[in-house]
């Protein structure tokens, strides 16, 4: 953005004052956005800092993946103080798919450039695993058992809690070169899966949306985080595979529906989710009304301008962009909203790091002529961190 005098005192901010002393933290949440932040930094600006600076954060994390010898899962919740190392229990102390599923392009990258394969090591050793598991339906259900590898749940999601591991197996592809074909294979067969398992049109203005699975039926509702899978059938579909017209066109019709979740709302913001009733489309639902600045949908917006060029993705952008604008807006950032339909209600005074990592930065890309960065020379992780692919080790 060059804003090169902020960057640098950022660095100095780094180089002096960046620690990791959390007792507990989500070992998910601390790869893609401080560790992904840190390598995605290093990779931009070539600084050793930064690497200096992941590699200590990492190793802090290691000991996560030896608490299971027999599947190496990393938990949930670690310390990166001491070796404190917990599973939630509203999971049943179970892993999550979309927590151990989305580590791999932030410890591959650390491998790969300090020449430290054991970085490598803990997370493919997921990826084996993975290639291994029983898939219902051909699809991932969201809990694991850490000490045996087995499912412990058959709901399957693309929103929270099963949503970037689909994601990541295309990236990861892409991120190694396209020299890991299983992974291509686990991405198209998983997609295609999806497609013939979940993905729904409503009534009556049959919009396309992708429902959850519960292990014995549909529930018609899908998360903000699900239209993340736009962005994800775009990326796949530039790789000249047999099934790129079909990922085009269902990213397509994922970016109108997720469109018409922010311009179904009183504000012109998405709610959390949206239910999908018979007769009536989607419905905003009242446990779940509010807005904290997710990226997904300017996500694939960004995504397809860039490959396709047509104006009506930075036309719905701008209409959301000046929603955030008009209601979210504060002196210090955008804050989130209780309710998208209540927009008098006083707004909640924080702001999520992923506004400014993810969702602004795809509004500033989507609006961007001169694309500071290029999506043929970047893989972005699921945090919007860009990292240029490696060769595998």
């Amino acid at each position: 953005m060059g804003m090169r005098q902020e960057f640098q005192e950022a660095r100095e901010w780094v180089a002096t004052s960046l620690h990791f002393r959390s007792p507990s933290v989500s070992m998910f949440e601390t790869v893609i956005r401080i560790l992904g932040g840190l390598l995605s930094a290093f990779e931009l600006s070539k600084d050793k800092i930064f690497l200096t600076k992941a590699k200590e954060l990492a190793d802090k994390m290691m000991y996560a993946f030896d608490q299971n010898p027999q599947t190496g899962l990393p938990c949930t919740t670690i310390s990166l103080i001491g070796t404190t190392c917990n599973y939630a229990s509203w999971t049943g102390h179970s892993a999550i798919l979309a927590e151990f599923g989305t580590i791999q392009l932030e410890f591959k990258y650390l491998a790969y450039h300090t020449g430290e394969k054991k970085y490598w090591d803990v997370v493919e050793r997921i990826m084996t695993l993975m290639r291994r598991a029983e898939k219902p339906n051909g699809l991932y259900p969201v809990f694991m058992s850490p000490s045996t590898g087995t499912w412990t749940s058959q709901k399957v999601t693309l929103g929270a809690l099963g949503d970037s591991f689909y994601e990541y197996l295309i990236k990861q592809f892409l991120f190694t070169k396209k020299k890991e074909g299983y992974l291509r294979e686990m991405f198209d067969s998983a997609a295609l899966a999806i497609a013939g398992k979940l993905v729904q049109r409503s009534t009556p203005s049959k919009f396309v949306y992708i429902a959850d699975w519960n292990g014995g039926s549909l529930q018609h509702k899908m998360d903000h985080l699900a239209c993340f899978a736009g962005a994800m059938y775009a990326v796949a579909a530039q790789d000249g595979g047999r099934f790129d017209a079909e990922y085009m066109t269902l990213a397509d019709e994922i970016g109108e529906t997720c469109y018409k979740m922010y311009t179904n709302t009183r504000s012109g913001l998405s709610p959390e989710f949206v239910n999908f009733v018979a007769g009536s489309d989607l419905v905003t639902p009242s446990t779940a009304p509010y807005n904290i600045g997710r990226p997904e949908a300017v996500e694939t917006w960004f995504y397809m301008w860039y490959f396709t060029r047509d104006p009506k993705w930075r036309e719905m952008g701008w209409t959301v962009f000046e929603a955030f604008e008009r209601y979210a807006a504060t002196p210090s950032g955008w804050t989130a909203l209780p309710n998208v339909n209540d927009v008098n209600r006083k707004r909640d005074d924080k702001m999520e790091s992923f506004v400014l990592a993810e969702t602004v930065k795809y509004f500033y890309l989507l609006f961007d002529p001169d694309y500071p960065i290029k999506l043929e020379e970047f893989v972005f992780n699921t945090e919007a961190h860009p990292l240029r692919p490696i060769d595998p080790m």
